[in-house]
């Protein structure tokens, strides 16, 4: 009650507004996700080759390591949007558009799907290169 006096919508609208708005702007950046895919087929196809077919323990600890320096390095690249976003996030939140709450929640659920796409893509290939693949 409290957030629909406050604010022009209500929480779950505020949600699904900042979901759609973000997913939008996804959807529109052809070139950032087409690039993203081809590194991440890219980059599968190196680490599975490196570690092609193996089966020491070390080389799984390896693959495993350089799986989440991929990971972690990867979601670097996604600080400075949020960054350059501020302004635009600060100037709906002066104007009680949203709770800071629902654009946090509504930009993560939109960011799902990209996550997604760069899970199943890296991690099946070199989940077969790697030869990680139970016999």
């Amino acid at each position: 009650e409290d957030c629909k006096t406050m604010y022009i919508n209500s929480w779950s609208k505020s949600i699904k507004l900042c979901f759609q708005h973000q997913f939008l702007l996804w959807r529109r950046d052809v070139y950032g996700w087409r690039m993203k895919i081809i590194q991440d087929f890219v980059m599968g196809i190196i680490v599975g080759t490196v570690f092609w077919q193996t089966e020491q323990p070390g080389s799984i600890m390896g693959v495993l390591f350089q799986t989440l320096l991929y990971i972690c390095l990867g979601t670097m690249q996604s600080v400075s949007p949020n960054i350059d976003v501020r302004a635009i996030f600060y100037k709906h939140q002066d104007n009680n558009f949203f709770p800071t709450w629902t654009f946090v929640i509504g930009r993560s659920l939109a960011s799902i799907p990209v996550y997604m796409i760069d899970a199943i893509l890296y991690g099946t290939i070199v989940y077969f290169f790697a030869g990680l693949a139970y016999d």
